[in-house]
């Protein structure tokens, strides 16, 4: 005797996750800079955004620098990528081969031939695709973008400095958090 998975119990357990997953509240944070009244500190605003627009410029400049210095790997990476890809690839053929050839076999203990005494049925039962997807052929833009990732630093920490001293020039920092979807009844 076969124990179905899909028992009443487990499909009303996975349709009440589904339904709890919906309805969570998702909320976004927005920062507001207020700037100060004086025009000292005005001014010194205007300093740190100057300074900030270096810092920038500086990291930009860095990391377009990194990117040229790993133009010679992209090549030798994406080679080593698309030899993993082949490998996968024979891989996924060898067990779709496997798997269709279980659909044959299964279909072969379907009705008439396990039970005779129940009616023919002349159709197959319905074909499922594979549980595994085809590997997806890398790119050298693939390739290039991982590498920028792990060796390049896109961010240099401008924004926390510019905060810094956007507040010690006498301006407010103002972080908010909004409900924006599925949000509770207030109280």
């Amino acid at each position: 005797m076969r124990v179905s998975v899909l028992s009443a119990p487990f499909i009303a357990l996975v349709l009440l996750g589904t339904l709890a997953a919906c309805a969570t509240p998702q909320y976004q944070t927005t920062v507001r800079l207020v700037p100060p009244d004086d025009a000292q500190g005005q001014a010194c605003v205007k300093g740190c955004e100057a300074r900030k627009a270096a810092c920038q410029a500086d990291c930009q400049t860095r990391y377009q620098a990194c990117v040229k210095t790993l133009e010679p790997q992209v090549e030798a990476r994406y080679t080593e990528a698309l030899k993993e890809y082949e490998l996968e690839l024979k891989r996924y053929a060898a067990a779709l081969r496997h798997y269709e050839m279980q659909l044959q076999f299964s279909w072969m203990h379907s009705y008439p031939y396990r039970y005779p005494y129940y009616w023919w049925d002349p159709w197959p039962r319905p074909y499922f695709p594979p549980p595994y997807f085809e590997p997806q052929m890398p790119t050298r833009t693939e390739v290039l973008a991982q590498l920028e990732k792990s060796n390049c630093q896109a961010d240099c920490g401008c924004l926390p400095v510019y905060d810094a001293c956007f507040v010690g020039c006498g301006g407010q920092r103002l972080t908010e958090t909004v409900c924006i979807k599925n949000c509770p009844p207030e109280k």
